[in-house]
């Protein structure tokens, strides 16, 4: 089980991240014993106060903990027969603390908890958010065979429901596998629907989802003048603060790639500083670390590249940490260094099936005189993925506003960020 695993690799039973694992272990103990109907042991119930008590006052997870306790408080006696009941609701609260805080494993236990506990109409429509959930997680450590499966059992489970919102919500997410494998195509057929059905349906925050991947797609097929026009459509239509900080992110490395390091740079700090995520944060230190070299400034691409170096990257994101970190050492003359992390970087695509990097590998192994992870020069790449990708001198006038407007765009977002209470905060971790 993920908690005991968690609790073995914790540095000591001191540590923070030890104290959080511990109160979330009894929490899905007492859980499987409320399922079961019967009286809650009140051992129990002090243990998991104890344990939360112990918790570090700022941890993430410590409120949605303690709000499932006294959930679980009222139903001390027995589960409820009733559809008013919280717990699971709680739950999948505590589930999207454990997602923000980038412990993927824990959060996947606490999605199958869901899943196999729910039982009254309520608790099921939170069903296919729980499946939702437990697809990126396992996403984010590289297992997209698992992620597509419970993608499709969630949207059958949610169509059998009648549930329209959850089904266009998991066919975006099955759009993100797609992207991975490079395959661009299905991709954008999938959220062009997307974005039609949720406009006819009035789902503005489905729309903008859909509208910021096939941004992401445009972005993959090197067309970034589009990529950053829907980008901003979708900024418009985000009803969330972490929807906006996503696209936000997406927005700065367009801008990036259109030439503006400067604006591209500030926006990724304010990123860096105040994404409720644990995951967008590393990804602005990882494009960060990218335009320091682009920069020519090798000691802060050291400073960055040590950093993430220590930290437990998602995979797609650790591969991508490998190619811009390559990226650098073939800028700073340090051939030997780049050809280490290129043969990070094939053997991720190789073994996680990222067909999404291959032209930039392929770039990259050209420069080093080698060939690609798929045995291909750079010319013999699939058409659809090697783009030619335009030079930023032609960014054209009607552009130009976008790329000013990025930096206000995201300090608006820092403002409200700050303002938000930190259980809509919490909330808006759905909407992944």
């Amino acid at each position: 089980m993920a908690y005991f695993r968690a609790l073995a690799d914790a540095p000591s039973e001191q540590s923070s991240t030890w104290r959080c694992t511990l109160a979330g272990l009894v929490a899905l103990r007492l859980i499987d014993a409320w399922a079961t109907e019967a009286p809650l042991p009140d051992a129990g119930l002090r243990a998991l106060e104890r344990a939360i008590n112990m918790m570090d006052v700022d941890a993430q997870e410590r409120e949605p903990l303690r709000a499932l306790r006294e959930a679980m408080l009222v139903e001390a006696r027995g589960r409820t027969a009733a559809g008013d009941s919280r717990v699971l609701e709680r739950l999948r609260e505590y589930g999207e603390s454990l997602w923000l805080t980038a412990e993927w494993a824990l959060a996947s236990d606490a999605c199958r908890t869901i899943i196999r506990h729910a039982r009254t109409t309520s608790e099921r429509a939170i069903v296919p958010l729980a499946y939702s959930r437990l697809g990126h997680c396992l996403l984010a450590r590289g297992r997209q065979d698992a992620a597509i499966e419970v993608f499709q059992t969630a949207r059958s489970y949610a169509s059998a429901r009648g549930d329209l919102r959850s089904d266009l919500s998991l066919r975006i997410a099955e759009t993100t596998v797609e992207i991975q494998r490079g395959n661009y195509p299905a991709a954008e057929c999938i959220l062009d629907e997307v974005i039609a059905e949720a406009t006819f349906a009035a789902l503005p925050e489905l729309k903008a989802r859909a509208m910021h991947d096939r941004g992401g797609v445009a972005y993959k097929r090197g067309d970034f003048d589009r990529a950053l026009a829907l980008y901003f459509r979708a900024l418009d239509e985000y009803g969330t603060d972490i929807g906006a900080d996503r696209v936000l992110a997406d927005i700065a490395i367009a801008v990036l790639e259109l030439g503006h390091h400067d604006i591209a740079r500030e926006v990724l700090q304010i990123l860096e500083r105040e994404s409720i995520e644990q995951m967008q944060r590393w990804a602005a230190m990882v494009n960060l670390m990218r335009i320091a070299a682009l920069d020519d400034n090798e000691p802060l691409f050291d400073g960055y590249r040590r950093k993430l170096a220590r930290v437990r990257l998602p995979v797609r994101q650790r591969a991508y940490y490998h190619l811009f970190a390559a990226q650098g050492w073939l800028r700073f003359d340090q051939p030997s260094l780049a050809r280490r992390e290129l043969a990070r970087v094939a053997s991720a695509v190789r073994r996680h099936q990222l067909s999404e990097l291959d032209e930039e590998l392929s770039s990259a192994l050209h420069k080093l005189g080698l060939t690609s992870a798929t045995g291909m020069a750079p010319s013999d790449t699939p058409e659809l993925i090697a783009v030619e990708r335009e030079s930023a001198a032609r960014t054209t006038s009607d552009l130009q506003p976008l790329i000013d407007h990025a930096l206000a765009a995201a300090e608006a977002w820092q403002r409200s960020r700050r303002s938000a209470p930190a259980k809509s905060r919490l909330a808006a971790g759905a909407t992944a």
